[in-house]
């Protein structure tokens, strides 16, 4: 598969095949991809915390929200949790360049976790202190994403932008999650 397919295909996943758990040793390998990535002026600030334990996965899924924009029947059922979480956590005084770390960490590993036939879902949606707590975090950092990750169990796709002009992200009448995207065109707003 070529770099744009994987991209394609690297949607966001929030229905999980809650059977089917991660271990430790695959969710340090994907943490591998976001250590080996671009960091701004290389001072590799973020560290993460990787979720295996089935009782801590359930805590934490209790701490996050999926699918903001969708109902609450369209959000993942009980079955249909993540297999594991990964942490980003970063110190509190990080500037806007360390910040750019975070997207490109988290992008490094959904798309090794995309490559492995995972999903991912990037969580800002988080009770920050009550899961910094869970997972006895150092006072010296914060928690800056959540991704959740499993074995998908819904069809994602990438879609046209919707005829009234929303971009917001939905199931159609197939159950599958669509994500519009603006065209190119659009993307690139001058060519000098």
């Amino acid at each position: 598969m070529n770099l744009k397919d994987l991209v394609i295909r690297a949607r966001t996943c929030r229905r999980f095949k809650g059977d089917r758990r991660l271990s430790s040793d695959t969710l340090a390998e994907l943490v591998d991809y976001a250590r080996l990535s671009a960091s701004a002026r290389n001072k590799q600030v973020l560290r993460f915390i990787t979720v295996a334990d089935v009782d801590t996965c359930e805590a934490l899924n209790s701490l996050v929200v999926m699918g903001g924009s969708l109902t609450p029947e369209q959000r993942a059922g009980k079955h249909q949790h993540p297999g594991g979480f990964i942490v980003i956590a970063g110190p509190e005084n990080m500037d806007d360049f360390a910040i750019m770390d975070v997207g490109i960490a988290a992008q490094s590993i959904n798309l090794a976790a995309c490559e492995a036939g995972l999903g991912c879902c990037m969580i800002g949606a988080v009770k920050k202190n009550e899961a910094a707590a869970l997972l006895q975090l150092p006072e010296e950092l914060s928690i800056r994403l959540v991704l959740a990750l499993g074995e998908p169990d819904e069809v994602r796709r990438v879609v046209e932008r919707r005829p009234d002009g929303s971009l917001t992200y939905y199931r159609d009448e197939n159950d599958e999650h669509c994500v519009p995207k603006i065209t190119l065109e659009e993307s690139v707003i001058m060519k000098k």
